[in-house]
């Protein structure tokens, strides 16, 4: 289960102990494997992402594409909880997105982070979307691991379906326009 309070950083020992290389037909803009000696951390967060995500989905992992970025609380509305911005030094966010194939569907999956290292903690945490529309009840201080990732991920995707195989309206709707990134053709 889930830390309820989203407060305990649950990566553990046995992440740092797995070594995610994508298959080659992977589109992405981080290498594939862990080949390089002082490779980033984030890079075998975002590939394992990608390898746990799949594996719990059934899915064939298509995209991968992870970004950094400084930002502050005025540029960046959706992370600030003050409504015009605060004097916040700059936040770092990273964001890594991912394209997966399911049968007769395509799953994109985005999950952002974000932390500013001089005002406490105020600015810091994790946030998951599945076809550009976020999942708030997984709005967190700290990411799971990159396999918890792929079980919300998989139950998300498995509740959405089943409401629609039902009758009924789903969580979140299905299109897949919210994130412009993923518009035909306009992602590497």
């Amino acid at each position: 289960m889930l830390d309820p309070t989203g407060k305990i950083n649950q990566i553990d020992r046995f992440d740092y102990c797995r070594s995610y290389v994508l298959p080659g037909a992977v589109v992405t803009n981080i290498p594939c494997d862990r080949s390089q000696l002082g490779s980033y951390g984030a890079h075998e967060y975002a590939r394992g992402l990608l390898v746990e995500t799949a594996q719990q989905l059934g899915a064939r992992p298509d995209q991968l594409h992870y970004t950094d970025d400084e930002s502050t609380c005025a540029e960046r509305w959706d992370i600030c909880r003050d409504p015009d911005g605060c004097p916040a030094g700059p936040i770092t966010l990273s964001v890594v997105a991912l394209q997966l194939a399911v049968p007769l569907d395509t799953i994109r999956v985005t999950v952002m982070w974000f932390r500013s290292l001089d005002d406490g903690g105020r600015h810091e945490g994790w946030r998951l979307s599945i076809d550009g529309w976020p999942v708030p009840e997984q709005d967190r201080t700290y990411p799971p691991s990159p396999r918890a990732t792929g079980a919300l991920v998989a139950r998300q995707h498995r509740a959405a379906a089943e409401a629609r195989w039902r009758g009924r309206p789903a969580d979140h709707p299905p299109a897949r326009t919210a994130d412009p990134r993923y518009r035909a053709g306009s992602h590497p």
